[in-house]
């Protein structure tokens, strides 16, 4: 996944499981998921743990 692609509130799936961004910390090279079912538990992955995953859609998309 290209780190320039991550935005606040999207989904993202590492080895640790899917989550939703919570934060980017650019200066220690990790992103900080919040638990799907649980936002009050957060999980740090570095860049180089998050896959990308073309099967997880946005909460925005929309299907017809």
């Amino acid at each position: 996944m290209n780190v320039q692609d991550l935005k606040l509130g999207m989904l993202c799936q590492s080895k640790k499981g899917v989550g939703i961004v919570s934060w980017i910390d650019a200066q220690d090279r990790a992103v900080y998921l919040s638990d799907l079912h649980d936002n009050d538990k957060h999980f740090a992955v570095s860049f180089e743990e998050l896959q990308d995953e073309p099967q997880i859609h946005q909460v925005s998309d929309i299907y017809y």
